[in-house]
């Protein structure tokens, strides 16, 4: 597959940014400096081919959804794929339809490869070489994962095959006990063991369970006989509060009987009754007042008399006072006007007499009115004029001039003389250039061959357990694998590691044994703590005596033994003496028996701390002697060099210290041999320059190669110059005939437009007071002239008709002042016009106040007659409620009814407060009736309530002392009662829960662990399976291109084994293996593109070729392997399209020095070609 053309057409800061790839070429390099879009580009390819991700960096110019890049993709059986690629989340790859392509129809072009693989084998920067090399020395040169971190560009294969066994070894280890399977394995038996332990004993139980039964039966009765007497209690109480309210009750009832027979009334009759007398006798007021002020008003408005002739006229009226000013200010515009026009008509005649005092009048203004087109026409040719005469004079100067010079010219090129031919001595010259600046070449070599000597003495000076040169040390038998010292470094760290180890161990067992012992002294200094021996030796006392005194019992005489065991006191009391001291034994461990446990415990530890640290002991003498048997090795293996070996990773050094001088030795070398070719080129460049010099200048045997090449240059610059000299003349006479030619042609052209200006001004003229012979700024001055006389005219002409207009108006204003004088019946009195209307306005305004006042006036009354019959109204109402209230009162006053108001409040008083007591009594009856509280009242004789309740609270106090004693022995008794059931139960429960989870937490892990331990080995087999099947044609094809890309430093790659049978990649370097860690950065990273080249093309072999972007590799080669790696790329775009970006003009210069045109297209970030050298 590859690009026919990438179109940016809205992304980053592009706008349409067209990247066209020549079919016929299938390598590109693209060109730019810094900042010019170079990384935006290379991002472009994998959006359009993978589509962009959630979050870009490229949405700063053009929004997320106006993101777009269109490319055409072509693979080798002619199928080709356009479309466009938008942000989105689906359908995001579009076909020129605009339709959507399916993401398999472009995975399809890809070879269905995801971007991560893409990336890591098609996408190449120095960031990822430098990594690549990087990952090749942390191998340690693994002949598997080298060719697989290449051919799939993976750089940290090392690392994830380290990380998995970190993440593996921190889930479990077979004898450790940090790792968390460890802790949760350890936990599991812990929490089994717990349960086991936590189990109730039955018949224990069963009698505690009858314990606990029996109290709470008995809580239960006295709990029922204290709540009988507290009713009893509570009814007492009830009774003793209620007889007060039943005697107060009793006391209302006859109250209200003695008021006798009260009239209902409503509830509110005192509000009512004061209420409407209010309203009766304020209305009765307010009655009187109306009455008065209605007289008043009609009184004002008999004295108001109205002119309606003249409020007819008002609108009319108004109409002429708003115009009252323009009158007068048109009055006063009139002698203005006619001051004006006479002054206009005076500068009319003084200008008319100025052209032609023959016609200087009014009447004869037409006759000084030109028409536009031949006032245009007048100005024109007078503008025409002096240009026409200047460039007639000009031309004729420049005719002149160039007669001169070409005169001057003819007599320069006669006096030249012939130019000898150099091309024999370009030649040679360029013979010389191609060689380059030889001479400094070889001043330059020379100085780095003794740079690289001093470099390499100091090298030799600077390297320790060496006095020797550095010829013999090259040539020194040293260890020819630094794997072989790692090995030696990597046991002696694990002996000195387990060394160390087992004396912290011992000494933590030391720590740990004399902690013991101290607890123990701890535990006697507080009492003394009999030890189960002492306990044993105390029965088995007791015993003998026992056996003693049965075989007494049993044969009727003592045993022989018994004068030993007495020691000639009485048996019987020794015996009783021997079983009480072992009876006081046991009981003191049962008291103590906490601390009898922790001394058991901490005697059993001591014994246990001393067996293991025996053992610790032992294994310290083994390892101290592995170490020994490892340092007499060490110096085994230097022994050839005849060197006492410093420790393994100062060796190590020292052999990279070793590997870089014999680098430095053959740097030398190279250089020498670089300085006898270039001595040879510049014989060559000498004899050649020699022979072509002696035709043209003397030259002396032996004379330096600058000296010939100055003397040569000189020379081709003399006859350049000169034949320079021959063709600037002869083009400069070419010109100059040229030129004079066109003067000639300008010169006739200029004189036949001066005749037609001569026609055009006649014709002009004719008819005007200007005549031919008139200079053109005299004719423009009469020409302004005619124009200011009719612009006077015309001024003159408007300000007449503003006077005639003014007139007319100010006369239709005073025949409509007459008419309105006439219609309103007011008299002139030979008033003006204006003074006439401001008197009928004045009139007009007292007229309307009038007229409004008035109006009030009559509105005052309407009100006053409506607020006089609502008084009325009011009046009547209230006299009607107060009718009403004497009928239901049964009166006919005021007086009685406030009587008879004050008899029906008091029994509404009565009657509520009646309700009052019943409902209180109700509240406290316990849901009895009125009725029963009564019946129940009356069953109890008052003066014996009191004691009653003294009798019955002092039952109540017995009772509750004893339910309170009960209730204690109760609660104690089911407190532990549950602390049984909950500490064995629910003990176990809890470790059966907390077993289960562990047993989760394990499951779990337990997988993880598997997982990573088989991501290791099925990674570590596709390794060793890829190498397998690949390392042969990998190998073998890497080997010839990491030999040019070193320019033959090495030869080429092979495979070894190391100390562990494992297969090593490794450079041959004269027939010599050179491992990985015995070369330079730069040369690790050329190893690692030599196998990414061939897996590319191995792979472009048997797949359908992809793209191989390149992103500025070179940054870290010299010109020379740069130089080389692009041949090798070129060669590799013979099988696949090769894109490669830089901003490096010595790259570019380079491709087009060592490439012909037709096999690389070279294309800038703007999208045209870069120019060719």
């Amino acid at each position: 597959m590859r690009f026919d053309y990438l179109n940016l057409l809205a992304y980053g800061h592009f706008t349409d940014q067209m990247l066209s790839f020549d079919p016929e070429k299938n390598f590109h390099l693209l060109f730019g400096p810094n900042e010019a879009g170079k990384s935006t580009t290379l991002r472009s390819i994998t959006h359009f081919l993978y589509g962009f991700p959630q979050k870009t960096n490229d949405a700063f110019l053009h929004g997320n959804t106006k993101l777009r890049i269109e490319g055409l993709l072509r693979n080798t059986k002619g199928e080709a794929l356009q479309f466009t690629r938008r942000k989105g989340k689906k359908n995001t790859a579009l076909g020129p339809d605009g339709n959507p392509v399916p993401e398999n129809t472009v995975a399809a072009f890809l070879n269905h490869m995801p971007e991560s693989q893409f990336l890591n084998m098609f996408a190449l920067d120095h960031v990822r070489l430098r990594e690549g090399g990087e990952s090749l020395l942390e191998s340690g040169g693994n002949a598997g994962e080298s060719f697989f971190t290449a051919a799939s560009g993976i750089n940290v294969l090392r690392r994830v095959l380290e990380n998995f066994d970190k993440q593996a070894g921190a889930l479990y280890k077979k004898t450790g006990s940090v790792p968390e399977l460890n802790k949760l394995l350890k936990r599991e038996k812990e929490l089994s063991k717990k349960i086991n332990e936590q189990q109730l004993k039955v018949q224990a139980w069963k009698a505690f369970e009858a314990r606990y039964r029996e109290l709470e039966k008995e809580l239960g009765r006295l709990t029922a006989k204290i709540k009988t007497l507290r009713s009893q209690k509570e009814q007492l109480q009830r009774v003793k509060w209620i007889l007060p309210k039943i005697a107060n009750r009793e006391n209302l009832l006859q109250k209200l009987e003695a008021l006798g027979d009260v009239p209902d009334l409503p509830e509110n009759i005192a509000e009512v009754r004061a209420e409407t007398e209010n309203k009766w006798n304020a209305s009765r007021a307010n009655l009187d007042k109306i009455s008065r002020q209605l007289a008043r008003a009609e009184a004002e408005m008999k004295e108001i008399s109205i002119p309606e002739h003249i409020l007819e006229q008002a609108a009319a009226i108004t109409g002429l006072y708003r115009q009252v000013q323009q009158y007068e200010d048109d009055e006063k515009m009139l002698p203005e006007l006619e001051g004006k026009k006479q002054q206009l008509q005076a500068q009319l005649i003084s200008v008319m007499k100025e052209i032609d005092p023959g016609r200087a009048a009014v009447e004869n203004i037409e006759h000084y009115r030109l028409p536009s087109a031949q006032k245009e026409m007048i100005r024109e040719l007078c503008r025409q004029k002096p240009l026409l005469d200047q460039a007639y004079a000009s031309c004729k100067r420049e005719g002149e001039k160039l007669e001169k010079e070409l005169a001057k010219k003819l007599e320069e090129l006669a006096a030249l003389p012939d130019s000898p031919d150099a091309e024999k001595l370009e030649a040679a010259l360029n013979q010389v250039n191609r060689a380059g600046d030889v001479e400094a070449a070889i001043h330059e070599l020379a100085a780095e061959c003794r740079q690289k000597h001093r470099q390499v003495e100091e090298a030799v000076r600077a390297l320790p357990l060496w006095d020797g040169g550095a010829e013999e040390l090259v040539k020194l038998p040293v260890p020819g694998l630094e794997e072989t010292v790692k090995k030696f470094e990597k046991e002696a760290e694990q002996l000195t590691r387990k060394l160390e180890l087992v004396q912290s161990r011992i000494f933590r067992l030391e720590e740990d044994i004399e902690a013991s012992e101290e607890s123990i002294r701890r535990l006697d200094s507080i009492a003394e703590i009999p030890s189960e021996e002492k306990l044993s030796a105390a029965r088995a006392l007791r015993d003998a005596g026992w056996q003693l005194i049965r075989t007494k019992l049993e044969t009727g005489h003592w045993h022989e033994t018994a004068e030993t065991y007495t020691k000639g006191e009485p048996a019987v009391p020794v015996y009783e003496k021997h079983v009480r001291e072992a009876d006081q034994i046991a009981d003191t461990m049962r008291l103590e028996a906490e601390k009898v446990g922790e001394k058991n415990k901490l005697l059993a530890d001591i014994q246990k701390f001393r067996g293991k640290k025996e053992q610790l002991e032992k294994e310290k003498s083994g390892l101290e002697e592995a170490l020994r048997a490892w340092e007499s090795a060490w110096e085994k293996l230097w022994a050839p060099a005849q060197i006492r070996p410093l420790t393994p990773a100062e060796m190590r050094e020292w052999l990279q210290k070793h590997a870089q001088i014999k680098s430095l030795m053959q740097d030398y070398e190279k250089a020498q041999e670089k300085i006898r070719a270039l001595q040879e080129s510049r014989a060559d460049c000498c004899n050649a320059l020699s022979a072509v010099l002696k035709t043209f200048a003397a030259v002396s045997e032996g004379q330096p190669l600058s000296e010939l090449v100055s003397l040569a240059e000189n020379e081709l610059k003399q006859i350049r110059s000169l034949a320079a000299k021959k063709d600037s003349l002869e083009t400069a006479i070419r010109d100059l005939k040229e030129k004079r030619e066109e003067n000639a042609a300008e010169r006739a052209e200029i004189g036949k437009k001066r005749e037609e200006w001569l026609a055009n001004w006649s014709s002009a003229v004719a008819g005007t007071a200007i005549l031919e012979e008139v200079p053109p700024a005299v004719a423009e001055s009469l020409l302004a002239r005619y124009e200011t006389c009719t612009q006077i005219y015309d001024a003159y002409n408007r300000t007449e008709k503003e006077q005639q207009a003014v007139t007319e108006k100010m006369a239709r204003f005073e025949e409509k002042v007459q008419q309105i004088l006439e219609t309103a019946q007011l008299p002139l009195d030979g008033e003006n016009a204006a003074v006439a209307v401001n008197r009928m306005y004045q009139l007009l305004q007292n007229a309307k106040q009038d007229d409004a006042a008035l109006k009030k006036l009559k509105r005052q009354s309407e009100d006053l007659e409506n607020e006089r019959k609502e008084e009325a109204e009011a009046l009547e109402a209230a006299g009607a409620v107060l009718k009403e209230l004497f009928q239901q009162a049964g009166c006919s006053t005021i007086e009685e009814l406030k009587q008879i108001e004050t008899a029906f409040l008091l029994k509404k008083s009565f009657e509520k407060e009646i309700r009052q007591i019943e409902a209180d009594m109700l509240d406290a009856g316990a849901g009895k009736s009125l009725q029963e509280l009564l019946d129940e009242a009356a069953r109890f004789d008052a003066d014996s309530i009191d004691a009653d309740l003294a009798e019955t609270g002092r039952e109540l106090d017995r009772l509750e002392a004893s339910r309170s004693r009960v209730e204690q022995e109760y609660g104690a008794v089911k407190k532990e009662y549950e602390e049984q059931i909950r500490g064995a139960n629910m003990a176990a429960i809890e470790a059966g829960q907390e077993r289960e989870s562990v047993h989760a937490q394990i499951a779990s892990l337990t997988e993880q662990y598997i997982q990573l331990k088989l991501a290791t080995a099925l990674l570590q087999k596709g390794i060793e399976f890829y190498r397998s099947q690949n390392q042969n044609p990998i190998l073998n094809r890497a080997g010839d291109i990491f030999a040019r890309l070193t320019l033959h430093s090495f030869d080429g790659l092979a495979v070894d084994y190391n100390e562990q049978d494992e297969p090593v990649l490794m450079g041959v370097r004269g027939g010599e293996n050179v491992p990985l860690n015995g070369m330079s950065d730069g040369t690790t990273d050329q190893l690692y593109l030599s196998l990414r080249l061939a897996s590319i093309e191995k792979y472009a072999a048997e797949n359908e070729p992809l793209p191989f972007i390149v992103d500025d590799i070179l940054v870290h080669f010299d010109d020379e392997r740069s130089k080389e790696t692009l041949k090798i790329l070129l060669e590799l775009s013979s099988c696949t399209q090769i894109i490669f970006f830089t901003h490096h003009q010595r790259l570019v210069d380079m491709m087009q020095e060592i490439a012909p045109p037709e096999a690389v297209q070279y294309l800038a970030f703007h999208g045209q070609k870069v120019a060719v050298h």
